[in-house]
């Protein structure tokens, strides 16, 4: 699931993973991610701003995901100067900076994909 309220960087990321061969939801609040998994929909990774409106910025969701749905990845991605210190430690590989390309995203999909399938489950 892509979650980005700049809907020009929604649509491009979300475009280019889609002919990747990827089934993408788009969002634009954390909101949106409870409400799909709320509907009981499965989501692999979850690519975030970390300046969101609504309830919760992309950090709160990240941390959220991590305790109640700790099987499905997060991304995190901002412009915003020292957002790397804080995001650290909500996502594996740290967060993807601003201006990116979505290859980059593709990139740090598939490096999440083989470490989940070469971590062994607890």
């Amino acid at each position: 699931m892509v979650v980005e309220p700049d809907i020009l960087v929604r649509m491009v990321v979300a475009e280019y993973l889609r002919e990747c061969g990827y089934f993408v939801i788009e969002g634009l609040t954390a909101d949106d991610v409870l409400t799909i998994l709320g509907d009981g929909r499965k989501l692999d990774i979850v690519f975030t701003e970390v300046q969101l409106i609504g309830t919760m910025d992309g950090f709160a969701l990240a941390r959220w995901i991590r305790q109640n749905h700790p099987d499905i990845d997060v991304i995190l991605t901002s412009g915003a100067a020292r957002a790397a210190d804080k995001a650290g430690d909500l996502c594996d590989e740290g967060p993807l900076e601003k201006p990116y390309h979505p290859q980059d995203v593709l990139r740090r999909i598939h490096l999440l994909r083989e470490r989940r399938k070469t971590t062994p489950k607890s």
